[in-house]
């Protein structure tokens, strides 16, 4: 009847009969409507804001068990990294490096100086391989022509006409120029010379991309005359598909390289057809050879350039241009410096405010020869020795450690502590008494066993930043926002410890 009446009623003589209309049959009305209307003091600005804060408590109540987790880390974790201004995204630029290296068959270099802690490949060989895995790449990166202590990874051997000089050496080490390139040394050709290069055999599998050789680079210099072949080997198939099918590997010659000029630097690039583990560089000529680069098609290399001896004070003392060409030539993204030890026995409040600009000034001409790079500093695992009948932390030891995580800092560097890492005063005495040991009877250098854990550790503190970072991204979260969810977990956290890691990995 609703439906059909007429709405204006229907009249008889002076008199109209109406009946309700379908709204305001089926009509519900709020009963809180009339009161809300009413009510003079309701404030439309304050309603909004109160929605608006419901809502955006609900949005970041959801990240609040991982953001919990990653944040306990970045701030209790014993193998943290201090950032600065405590910014944990500050790897992001590193991480979009790698990531697209694989996109643009591009090749991102992290090298990695250190002291004779490096020596062997140790700790950079476990990081390589924990990176490779994760973003591409193969080959050990950057080697000299002339490789003084064997590597762990890679077999280096070379013949003929090659002087080498280092710049962290004695006097008699070193040349009569301070053209040294990025290795901090340079092999002088005078004449001939061949240079081979070849992945170790790996029985236990622990650097399976150390091979797999796509491109190499020849660093060398500008003056001077340089002639260039590469020969590597390849598996050559006969009779494939037949019953005769046979397989032996062959050195084949590869195509020629580019040769790319810069104003110090001559860069010689081969990218094979095929991937190989073992390959032989033949040079002819007069020049400079500063590095030979061996690495995979594309991805992630990681540069091990160890120096005995040295505390890191050899930068200032490089010709800085050829050491700017270098690293763009390599597109060197992260530079890893890793020293302190070496300042340790000799440190204290008298030599302090030296050391310090010294150091100092060390960082920044790393900083204005890369300035795209990221650096990240390392300082000194724990060292010991006898003391009063006792084996003791070194005395110098967390005031080294103190200094250089200001400087780092001061300068916009991450900062890496070993010794916190390692456990603190004492912990080098544990390492040792480990079975099998973790470090050597002299307690300060690591075993091979040791320096892998710590790049195992390295590794996965990397690797929370990374996780941090690709969580950001899939729940779009940028800076602003992450500001925001920053500043109201803060308000709102409980205070009961942090969930463990499969908590935030859950929700992953």
């Amino acid at each position: 009847m609703a439906w059909i009446y007429p709405a204006g009623g229907i009249s008889i003589a002076d008199v109209t009969f109406r009946f309700p209309a379908l709204t305001d049959i089926f009509e519900k009305e709020d009963p809180n409507a009339i009161a809300e209307d009413n009510n003079a003091e309701t404030d439309p600005q304050k309603a909004i804001e109160e929605m608006m804060a419901a809502t955006q408590a609900k949005e970041f109540a959801k990240f609040s068990d991982s953001l919990k987790f990653y944040e306990d880390f970045f701030q209790n974790g014993r193998n943290r990294f201090d950032l600065p201004n405590n910014d944990p995204t500050w790897f992001d630029r590193l991480f979009l490096h790698l990531e697209l290296a694989k996109i643009d068959s591009n090749t991102v270099h992290i090298v990695h100086y250190g002291d004779s802690q490096l020596e062997e490949d140790r700790i950079s060989a476990t990081i390589r391989e924990d990176l490779q895995k994760e973003f591409g790449g193969g080959g050990p990166g950057m080697l000299p022509a002339v490789l003084s202590i064997p590597s762990q990874t890679t077999s280096v051997w070379n013949n003929g006409d090659l002087t080498r000089f280092i710049m962290f050496g004695t006097e008699e080490d070193r040349a009569d120029h301070n053209r040294y390139g990025p290795l901090a040394q340079v092999s002088k050709l005078e004449g001939s010379a061949v240079i081979g290069i070849k992945k170790r055999e790996d029985k236990d599998g622990k650097f399976a991309h150390v091979g797999g050789y796509g491109i190499i680079k020849v660093l060398a210099s500008k003056r001077g005359s340089l002639k260039v072949r590469l020969a590597y080997e390849k598996t050559i198939v006969e009779n494939e598909g037949t019953e005769k099918e046979k397989r032996k590997k062959k050195f084949v010659d590869a195509p020629a390289p580019t040769d790319e000029k810069f104003n110090k630097l001559r860069v010689f690039t081969w990218k094979l057809p095929d991937t190989t583990s073992n390959a032989k560089v033949y040079l002819s000529g007069n020049a400079e050879i500063y590095s030979i680069s061996v690495d995979g098609p594309y991805g992630v290399a990681v540069d091990n350039v160890a120096m005995r001896g040295s505390s890191g004070t050899v930068f200032t003392r490089m010709d800085k241009e050829l050491l700017a060409e270098s690293f763009k030539a390599m597109n060197a993204r992260l530079i890893i410096m890793e020293y302190g030890g070496n300042l340790v026995p000799s440190l204290n409040k008298s030599n302090l405010e030296y050391t310090r600009k010294l150091i100092t000034k060390q960082i920044q001409t790393v900083q204005n020869a890369n300035p795209d790079a990221d650096i990240l500093f390392i300082g000194p695992a724990d060292m010991a020795k006898q003391m009063d009948g006792k084996i003791k932390s070194y005395p110098g030891l967390e005031l080294t450690i103190q200094m250089l995580r200001e400087i780092a800092l001061e300068n916009g560097l991450a900062y890496w502590d070993m010794f916190r890492v390692m456990g603190g005063e004492g912990s080098m005495r544990k390492w040792v008494k480990q079975s099998p040991p973790l470090a050597g009877a002299d307690y300060i250098h690591f075993s091979r066993r040791g320096a892998a854990y710590m790049g195992e550790l390295f590794c996965n503190a990397l690797r929370m930043h990374y996780d941090f970072f690709k969580f950001r991204d899939r729940h779009k979260i940028d800076d602003a926002k992450l500001k925001e969810l920053s500043k109201w977990y803060k308000e709102n956290k409980a205070e009961k410890p942090a969930e463990a890691a499969p908590q935030a990995e859950a929700d992953q």
